[in-house]
């Protein structure tokens, strides 16, 4: 998946100016910059959301696997099935919580049985370092979850896709470090080889990624790993420094 000059466009403002990415297959890439730097206008571009925003024009080329999807003849449900979407906001369905994980896979014909059920829900359960939490709740209503709980659960439900292509729009953000940690090392078990690109404001989100690109003001200023970036620049320290209290230098 690579993008090349991608120009987004609301109306006469840009809010994304020439922004040409590249995102290797099976590695973790992170989007790190300021709030309104245009990492979430970016990301849409990745499924073509911005199409549907009044006004959003999008131009430039979205590679994926080797052919340009930035087309109107480009078929959106079998794109969007291929890349799993996890955004800030959560959005469990107003179900049970059983029942969220069940849903898609219940209507798809994939789970037959109560074993079976039983079986997917603890497992995408565990995969979103939720299962302990909820084990003993989980015909419950997903909204009497904490905000935490319910993004959890939404990841959860978002990786039963297996989709080659994982996006979290900050998705971490409402987890505590501790918990992030503990979802972090349930995913990389549970979606290995899978490309995951992760946008966020936290270092610490971005820090272990293979690779990460700095964003600000709706323009790509710098990319490299974590130490390249800490050495060099001046956004990212910034970051480092507002967020850890250290001295990046």
């Amino acid at each position: 998946l690579r993008t090349c000059g991608v120009t987004v466009t609301y109306d006469t403002f840009e809010a994304l100016h020439k922004t040409s990415l590249t995102f290797e297959k099976g590695q973790v890439t992170a989007l790190i910059g300021p709030s309104g730097c245009g990492k979430s206008t970016f990301l849409r571009c990745l499924n073509l959301m911005n199409r549907e925003i009044p006004k959003c024009k999008v131009a430039g080329q979205i590679d994926y696997h080797g052919r340009d999807i930035n087309t109107r003849s480009e078929n959106l449900f079998d794109l969007r099935k291929s890349i799993g979407m996890v955004f800030q906001q959560p959005t469990p369905f107003r179900k049970s919580i059983r029942d969220n994980i069940l849903f898609a896979p219940k209507r798809h014909g994939l789970v037959k049985g109560k074993d079976e059920c039983d079986a997917l829900v603890e497992e995408a359960l565990r995969s979103g370092a939720l299962w302990d939490e909820v084990k003993d709740k989980l015909d419950q209503s997903a909204h009497a979850l904490s905000g935490g709980q319910q993004q959890r659960l939404c990841i959860a439900r978002a990786i039963l896709k297996d989709a080659p292509i994982y996006v979290f729009d900050d998705s971490f953000s409402a987890l505590d470090f501790l918990t992030e940690a503990n979802l972090r090392r349930s995913l990389n078990e549970k979606i290995q080889g899978k490309t995951q690109i992760v946008i966020t404001q936290r270092i610490t989100s971005a820090m272990n990624a293979d690779h990460i690109f700095v964003m600000d003001r709706g323009r790509l200023v710098d990319h490299g790993v974590h130490a390249e970036l800490l050495s060099r620049c001046k956004i990212y320290q910034e970051i480092y420094a507002s967020q850890t209290g250290g001295d990046a230098k």
